[in-house]
């Protein structure tokens, strides 16, 4: 009786111990992956903060040609306009 008692602890010691081992190795797994992804992670994040910092520069210089063209076309109607005077 006692053997067969110690047989059942055993068999079930060792089942235990390969279902640790298994879930030591899948955990460590995850942690590499949940580590590689946080480093991807801040690598992206980088990438988005340069192209934020691009994006607001091309609206500035935008912003400035947009005024400027404005500006050389006022300059340009109103040469015309003033052709025009001169010529009737």
């Amino acid at each position: 009786m006692f053997s067969k008692l110690k047989e059942f602890f055993t068999i079930k010691k060792e089942k235990s111990m390969s279902t640790i081992d298994t879930d030591t190795k899948t955990t460590k797994q995850l942690k590499k992956q949940v580590s590689e992804q946080a480093i991807e992670l801040g690598k992206l994040n980088g990438r988005l903060g340069a192209m934020r910092d691009e994006l607001a520069i091309v609206t500035s210089e935008m912003k400035i040609f947009k005024t400027r063209v404005a500006e050389d076309m006022k300059r340009v109607v109103k040469a015309i306009t003033e052709t025009n005077r001169k010529n009737r």
